[in-house]
């Protein structure tokens, strides 16, 4: 599997070689191989439908940068004190925080063989989250479909569900939404001010209008005519290389 990480995280990440962004003031698209990323048709501008699960038993995925190792998610929120129900609820609105912005919709399944997005714990602890996706690596063009994405938690670390003023202990629903970015095609796109932005902070819970620019500029608006859109030119490199 080859994969490309993200982190969400207080510092920067170590530098790697820069993919190209396509960008605005306040979002970047994930770029690798010199193309874009989604799910759905290799065209930006269009719908998708993806499925999310989480994992059940130990699973490896080899050659994946991080989450190559996961586990399941209970003793990780049974060590915070977050319940199981609560836990699903948090992860639901952070789906629907994207499915609200875009064309794309999001729907659990129970099989971790038969998903998109999969979801769990690192067997290795370090860092916060992070996001690997991985992508169809035998078609050519601007666009390239997105194959699989894996976010996975620190079990090391405290979290919580809600703000309490406290950025060292990060909320899960805000850094699930984070990584739910990562995983259907969104780069950093700054240090703060947006939900994909690299530093974590509590000035807000929910998308802001660079995040859902981005994934507008991915799926389209929801019930709108689909407009397949053309990717800019000469676009800057990213604030921040990922790993």
């Amino acid at each position: 599997m080859r994969a490309v990480a993200a982190v969400l995280a207080l510092v920067l990440a170590v530098p790697a070689a820069a993919p190209a962004a396509f960008a605005s003031d306040a979002f970047h698209l994930l770029r690798l191989d010199g193309s874009y990323l989604k799910w759905g048709s290799p065209a930006l501008g269009t719908p998708a439908h993806v499925r999310y699960a989480f994992v059940t038993a130990p699973a490896r995925f080899p050659g994946a940068i991080n989450c190559d190792a996961m586990v399941p998610l209970e003793p990780m929120l049974k060590a915070s004190g977050i319940g199981a129900e609560r836990f699903r609820t948090e992860v639901a609105a952070a789906f629907a925080m994207w499915q609200h912005a875009a064309d794309v919709a999001f729907r659990e399944v129970t099989d971790p063989a038969a998903v998109d997005i999969l979801i769990g714990a690192q067997a290795k602890p370090r860092g916060f989250a992070f996001t690997n996706v991985d992508y169809d690596h035998a078609a050519a063009g601007p666009v390239r479909v997105l194959k699989k994405s894996l976010i996975c938690f620190n079990p090391d670390k405290p979290w919580k569900a809600g703000f309490d003023g406290n950025v060292e202990v990060y909320d899960i629903r805000y850094a699930m939404a984070h990584e739910i970015g990562h995983a259907i095609g969104l780069d950093h796109p700054s240090p703060s001010g947006q939900l994909m932005s690299f530093r974590y902070g509590e000035d807000f819970r929910t998308l802001r209008a660079g995040d859902e620019s981005g994934a507008i500029a991915l799926y389209g608006k929801p019930g709108a005519p689909v407009v397949v859109a053309a990717p800019k030119p000469g676009a800057p490199p990213p604030d921040m290389a990922l790993r």
